[in-house]
């Protein structure tokens, strides 16, 4: 592939950890339509068509070679699947679909009658650029008609000149429509990102987040009843972009990596599959293929299993002195000793190991000069659930099984008394705040009011009363508006309260602020829940968090 597939195609023109058992089990076969260039996004137009993006064939007059990979504009293409998974009788896609542009990636909702796809922002025959003048990609949605061609096509709401936005996946129920794009709020290169289908339109769209979205590229999703496919650079793969899957209801397992012949060395993306028979397609420009990226369908032989899993995270300190150890080995073996993962503490002596729910496990802690430390023990069923431990290590002769000191601890701020003083207050486990009225800020706000700064000039007063005393100002949004908005309006409001204590002589180094956006609401006002604006409000507000006494 004139990197990177068109998958860059098109986004612009011009760990925790993943498991790998259960990955599945196929048998692929390359299809003979593919050509020496790009051939790649497979889509299923029914039970018995598939539709796919390849360069344009014939002579044309106009200049529409892409200069990212000397190849010709991509048109979309529809053909006959045959019982062994190959096409018979491709053809363009009819309609006034096609233009001088890339189109590509596409998906049909089950009645045939609508189409999501993406091409080059190009719409009334205008191609519009951003401020570096690229051409991004856009998102459209067409219907179908009785002839099989795309009329009434009309861009999605949320495209913008300056990202892109593309490569459509539906839901089950076709009420979610997903997508890739690197607007505001992604957290990597592209991101998949998720908006609702209701009667007036569509809702705002909304990251997947950290678990299935990365710092690297997401490319093309696919949703297969409750699972999720889609293709990722990042890190920990076989090469290139790989094919990763996760389930979308109940609990959200990290990403599994699908086994080889899906992925390979090479980029492999554009993953989908037929619900019903288990056949699929997806693309790769693999080695043995017949030029650039090729199709290959696929039979699926075993399906992907998911596991319910958790984090092991904690810290390895000296039982006398309390000091961190770094250095200190923390392993995981399963209940018959086998290792599992082994890994070094960081520089703060914390670890983090990956285990399934509901699974006996050993944990051990070492370091030279100290006893290694044991202990046996099973995880709950809870999803996702993080187990924080803190394992204290002891001087003398390693004894081959000794019981181990391990035990749930909590943070406490350093220098923080037992009985603690009025004016501050415990919140939730490991979390002590400067006791005051909470400051609320208006929907999309970051004003301080006179409420908030008496409020403030109480935080003033008890720093210069505990001179000692370093503070985190942490501000909050209620759960409306992109992901990644919320981060930026928290971390302005942030900073407001911050700047207002500086004002007044405080010490910089004794004073940071850090917005969380909606990652912490105090109630269950999250997305999609019916709340009120007074119960939206109690989530827009700042706490003075206590690092150290």
């Amino acid at each position: 592939m004139k990197k990177y597939i068109l998958v860059l195609l098109l986004f612009s023109m011009g760990v925790l950890y993943a498991q790998t058992e259960g990955a599945g089990k196929y048998a692929i076969n390359r299809l003979t339509v593919n050509t020496k260039n790009s051939d790649f996004g497979a889509a299923f137009f029914g039970e018995d068509k598939l539709v796919f993006a390849s360069p344009k064939k014939g002579i044309t007059l106009v200049n529409d070679v892409w200069e990212d990979n000397n190849q010709r504009f991509l048109e979309l293409y529809v053909g006959n699947i045959l019982p062994n998974g190959d096409l018979e009788k491709v053809s363009l896609v009819p309609g006034e679909v096609n233009t001088r542009y890339h189109e590509a990636d596409v998906v049909f909702t089950r009645d045939r009658k609508t189409v999501y796809f993406t091409r080059n922002n190009f719409y009334n025959k205008k191609l519009a650029r951003d401020e570096k003048q690229m051409a991004n990609l856009a998102m459209f949605k067409a219907t179908v008609n009785e002839k099989g061609e795309w009329v009434n096509i009309i861009p999605m709401p949320f495209n913008n000149v300056e990202y892109s936005v593309g490569h459509p996946a539906l839901s089950q129920d076709e009420k979610t429509l997903y997508f890739i794009s690197d607007m505001p709020g992604s957290y990597g290169q592209t991101d998949i990102f998720k908006v609702s289908i209701n009667q007036s339109g569509f809702g705002n769209p909304e990251n997947l987040g950290w678990k299935i979205n990365s710092p690297a590229k997401e490319f093309s999703p696919f949703v297969d009843g409750e699972v999720l496919y889609f293709s990722s650079d990042k890190d920990g793969g076989m090469g290139g972009f790989d094919v990763y899957a996760t389930r979308l209801v109940d609990y959200t397992p990290e990403p599994i990596l699908l086994n080889e012949p899906i992925n390979s060395t090479a980029d492999d993306l554009t993953f989908i599959i037929n619900s019903k028979t288990r056949k699929g397609y997806f693309s790769s420009n693999r080695s043995g293929g017949d030029g650039d990226d090729d199709i290959y369908s696929f039979i699926e032989e075993e399906a992907p299993v998911f596991r319910c899993s958790q984090l092991i995270t904690g810290e390895v300190r000296d039982q006398n002195t309390t000091e961190i150890i770094r250095g200190a080995v923390v392993a995981i073996k399963d209940k018959d000793g086998n290792l599992i993962k082994e890994v070094v503490v960081d520089e703060e002596g914390v670890f983090e190991l990956p285990a399934f729910c509901e699974t006996d496990y050993k944990l051990e802690g070492s370091k030279e000069g100290y006893t290694t430390q044991r202990k046996t023990f099973t995880t709950s069923s809870e999803a996702d659930k993080k187990v924080k431990l803190l394992i204290l290590l002891g001087t003398g002769e390693i004894v081959e099984q000794v019981e181990p000191v391990v035990a749930v601890v909590e943070d406490k701020p350093e220098g923080m008394p037992e009985e603690l003083p009025e004016e501050i207050v415990k919140v939730r486990p490991s979390t002590y705040v400067v006791n005051i009225e909470p400051i609320y800020f208006e929907l999309n706000s970051s004003y301080l009011n006179k409420e908030a700064k008496r409020e403030l000039d109480k935080v003033v007063d008890l720093m210069n009363k505990y001179p000692e005393m370093i503070i985190e100002s942490g501000s909050h949004t209620d759960s409306r508006g992109i992901t990644g908005y919320n981060i930026w309006l928290s971390t302005r409001r942030a900073a407001s309260t911050v700047n207002y204590i500086l004002e007044r002589g405080i010490d910089p180094s004794r004073i940071t602020g850090k917005g969380y956006g909606e990652t912490q609401l105090i109630n269950g006002c999250a997305d999609g829940v019916d709340c009120t604006e007074a119960q939206h409000a109690m989530n827009r507000r700042t706490e003075f968090v206590i690092i150290k006494m």
